[in-house]
């Protein structure tokens, strides 16, 4: 009877464990590879998007030791379905069954703003993100509908930790943000300030992990 306690006792604790250590990383993808700097203008954006969203990454900038260590460690890998995003999963996580979640997609830009201004691509896509942020102008997808496919995504996210103890999900700039706020709404800790850089990590852990 002894034993069969101890035991018990050994199972319990190693379950407390693993639910209270569960951890979450978001990653945005590497640096982008060949993608036209030349100046556009506002009707230009949809046609320049669809160019980056076909583009890979460079191997110029490989990822941080320690993005690498944490995808390693990771019990589970998403990553999102452009391409940019497979590259680097499969750079940054070959040695891990990948899976493509359609939803770690990036949030959505309007396919054109009425303005015959020529401007680099960097300035337009800044102001098509103040426009769909402000709802000034239609897009595929607005930043209501985008903040509900976060907390699918967020939610998602949570059942998989719990299952595997870490995942890691390999996506994009301002989706991941949006990812990270709905995380914090139920009860993940992790950073406020978000790192902008390519291959950037940040790393969320539930709420119950400080009482472990």
């Amino acid at each position: 009877m002894s034993t069969l306690v101890i035991r018990l006792v050994s199972s319990f604790h190693t379950w407390w464990r693993a639910i209270n250590e569960m951890r979450i990383i978001l990653v945005r993808h590497g640096r982008p590879g060949d993608v036209s700097a030349a100046p556009i203008t506002g009707h230009d954006i949809g046609r320049w998007v669809r160019g980056y969203d076909a583009a890979g990454i460079t191997r110029e900038l490989p990822p941080p030791a320690i993005v690498s260590e944490m995808a390693s460690s990771a019990g589970c890998v998403l990553v999102s379905n452009l391409q940019r995003a497979k590259e680097s999963a499969a750079w940054l996580a070959a040695s891990k069954d990948v899976r493509v979640d359609p939803e770690l997609r990036e949030a959505a830009l309007p396919d054109s703003l009425a303005l015959s201004i020529p401007l680099s691509p960097r300035t337009w896509v800044a102001l098509a993100r103040v426009a769909w942020w402000l709802n000034w102008c239609a897009s595929g997808e607005s930043i209501a509908m985008t903040r509900q496919r976060a907390g699918r995504v967020a939610d998602r996210l949570g059942v998989l930790a719990a299952e595997y103890g870490s995942v890691m999900a390999i996506g994009h700039g301002m989706f991941n943000r949006l990812v990270a706020s709905q995380l914090r709404r139920r009860g993940w800790r992790g950073p406020k300030v978000w790192p902008r850089a390519y291959w950037a990590a940040a790393e969320f852990d539930n709420a119950d992990s400080s009482s472990s």
